[in-house]
Order: structure tokens, then sequence, then C-alpha cells
């Protein structure tokens, strides 16, 4: 058995964060040093960690833990850039073979040496690809074989490292983990507040269940939107109800009026459609507060989104029969999401209600794949070909009890 590896990717600006990723403050030590110790309790003996922007302030803590620094001075261009120049230091100073090596930006900072031996010294590590996943949707670190160096060196695909892997898109091992360390990174002051929140242990697998206990949950989707010519693809485009939509939106407020609802919130998608149809149910029933949460928007289509499905699978044929084989983990594009992601964002949403709201009843106003990923987690069931199967209406009204 060879040798493993690691690249870690420090060089990027932290544009999005405001602050510099590698040396924030992650329970007690800089991200840097947390994902360093991971990898090497994890059993990595060769690390490279890539530097670029802000290069002065790491190199001490690169020294301190004798691992070795590669300097990206074309930083600039993009992440593709820092992998090609992490590969090709790694592939210089590895100390014995490679089976081959783990890629993490420096984001996942939450991520533990037991969870870095599970990838790492898995069964399949010299011939395959590997992402580790948490309930479906994929992280990191990502598991490259040996064998794929040279070719991501010489790779100038406008997609960066996707150039590779989607080649081999059906090959790639989805390793569930368990471990919620591997979603968490730290694009924004938010993401870094709910790595921080996991770090503290202020963050619980259970804490869905738990929390939904003597409560109750009215999940209703939204109105039609105003009509196209033909069917689109719709996600997040932010299209308004329809005149019937409207209709619709107050045969669910009159539903919802014999129910006692116990609440004074009622949480919406910041979509149109769903907003102005939790307007028009706050209204009928004189709830004041409607709270617009970007979390419980619809899956976002990417590039996809808002356009004519026949349009789509015209232009592209391929990759339209690939969504519809596997509806749960396919997403086409930059910016997209699948059924895992958008499970993963629309549990998380709810979590944080359920925290900062102590109310009986919790209404959200939502979309049909939001309603079905919620149902699916509050029963405790798997995200399956089943959960998408559930029917979801127009103006509908879902009812989840656990008051018993």
């Amino acid at each position: 058995m060879g040798n493993k590896g690691a690249v870690i990717l420090a060089a990027g600006y932290s544009s999005r964060m405001n602050a510099f990723k590698p040396l924030l403050d992650v329970g007690g030590l800089p991200a840097l040093e947390r994902v360093l110790l991971a990898l090497r309790g994890g059993g990595i003996s060769d690390i490279v960690v890539v530097t670029g922007y802000e290069r002065e302030r790491l190199l001490p803590l690169i020294r301190s833990y004798r691992t070795v620094e590669a300097h990206n001075e074309e930083y600039g261009k993009g992440m593709h850039s820092s992998v090609k120049a992490g590969v090709r230091k790694l592939k210089e100073t590895a100390i014995r073979d490679l089976d081959g090596f783990l890629l993490t930006p420096v984001d996942y900072a939450a991520l533990g040496p037991e969870t870095v031996r599970m990838i790492a010294f898995n069964e399949n590590t010299a011939e395959r690809l590997i992402v580790p996943c948490y309930h479906g949707k994929k992280g990191h670190p990502l598991w490259i074989p040996a064998a794929l160096i040279d070719e991501i060196q010489s790779n100038d695909s406008p997609y960066g490292l996707k150039g590779v892997t989607e080649k081999r898109e059906d090959e790639i091992i989805r390793l569930e983990t368990g471990s919620e360390s591997v979603v968490l990174d730290m694009d924004t002051e938010d993401e870094y507040r709910d790595l921080l929140a996991y770090v503290g242990n202020d963050r619980r697998e259970e804490d869905l269940l738990a929390l939904a206990k003597g409560r109750r949950f009215i999940l209703v989707r939204h109105g039609q939107i105003m009509q196209h010519e033909k069917k689109i693809f719709l996600g997040q485009s932010d299209i308004p109800l329809s005149e019937r939509g409207r209709g619709q939106a107050g045969e669910a407020a009159l539903k919802l009026s014999g129910m006692a609802l116990k609440t004074k919130t009622i949480y919406s998608s910041d979509l149109a459609r769903a907003r102005e149809t939790a307007e028009i149910i706050s209204k009928a029933l004189n709830i004041k507060e409607v709270v617009p949460l970007p979390g419980l928007r619809e899956m976002s289509l990417g590039r996809w989104d808002g356009e004519y499905i026949d349009d789509i699978k015209e232009k592209f044929p391929v990759e339209f029969e690939k969504r519809g084989k596997n509806l749960l983990s396919y997403k086409y594009g930059h910016g997209s999401e699948n059924f895992y992601d958008l499970s993963y964002r629309a549990v998380k949403t709810l979590e944080k209600i359920l925290k900062g709201d102590g109310s009986g009843d919790i209404v959200a106003v939502t979309h049909s794949g939001v309603i079905r990923a919620l149902s699916a987690a509050l029963k405790g069931e798997a995200l399956d070909e089943g959960a998408l199967n559930l029917k979801i209406e127009e103006g509908s009204v879902h009812v989840l009890s656990f008051l018993g």
C-alpha cells in the first residue's frame, strides 16, 4: 500500500467572508491548524498547503507543522490554479509512492481524524474518486487516486477540476460519513457561525426530531404562478402568483382557519409566489408577522432555471436524460442544486426556526421540493425516490403532528 497525501487550498482572497479564512479562530485554533491536525491524526503524512493571498501570515504555521508550502503566484486566476500548484508540489515532495491524496479547501475546519481515516483508508482508494457525503449532500475532502495526477496537471477545462471528475461521474464513490463536518464550510459569516456551533457541540444530529416534539407543522405550497406559453423548469426564478394562485392561497387560509393555530408568525420562502401566498393567509387569519427566508426557497436549477423544458431537452439531451435517471443527486452547471443539497439547506433552516420560536405550531409557506424534503426529515425517513413522488398540489396544506 502506498502513501496517503493531502493538499489544503489556502490561497484565495476570502472575499465573501470579509476575513482571512485560514487564520479564523475555530474552537481556539486557527482554521488551517485544525485542518492540519485532522489530517495528521487521520494518518496523512505528506501534506501540502497552497498559499497565495497573505502568504506571509501562514508561513510560521506551515513551518511549525513541518508541512510543505506550494506558493501559487497565480492565485487570482481561481481555485484550479491552486489545485494544480498543490498537486505539482505533492508529486515532487512525497516521501514514498502515493496511492492518492485528499483535496480540501481550508474552509472545512470542523473535519475530524476519524472522518479523514474513513475516506483515505477506504478499500477503493487506489482506483476510485471518493466524495464524502452527509445525508447524501457531497462535501470535502475529495479523495483523488494518484493515477489522475498527470491529467489534473494538464487539465485546461474552463470548469476546472470538474473537467476531470465529471468524466468519471458514474464511477465516483459517494461515501456516506454520518458526519456533518464534511459539508460545513465558511464562505460567509452565517456559515462560519454554523461551523463554530458544530465544533462547540451546540448542533447535534438529533436536533430536528428533538425540537419537533410537542409541535405541529403546517407546510403550505404556494399557489399557481403566472402561466407561460410552454412549461418551464421552475426553481428559483421569481415569478408571481396568477389570479388562480391567489384564489388557492385564500382556500389554504380557509383550511388553516379551522386549525386553532398556536402561532403569531408565518414563515415563508422569500420568492414572490410563496411570500404572496403567505401574506394572503396572514391577512385572512390576522397573523401579523410574515418572515421570508431564503433557506425555504425551491431548488436552484442553475442555468436551466426558468427555461422552457422543451428547449432544455433539445439543447442538453444527454444531461436531461441523466437528470431523469437520478433526480436525487444530479445537477447541471454552476449554482445548481440537487435534492440532497435542497434537503440539507431546508432542514438547517427549519432547525434555526425551531430554536428561535417556541410556538406550538410552525406554519411555513414554501415549495413542493422543500415540502418533500422536510416531510421526509420530520418523519425520520431517508430522502429517496418515494419522497420525491409525494404529491404536492398548488395551494395544498400538509400537516405533521408531534403532539402525542
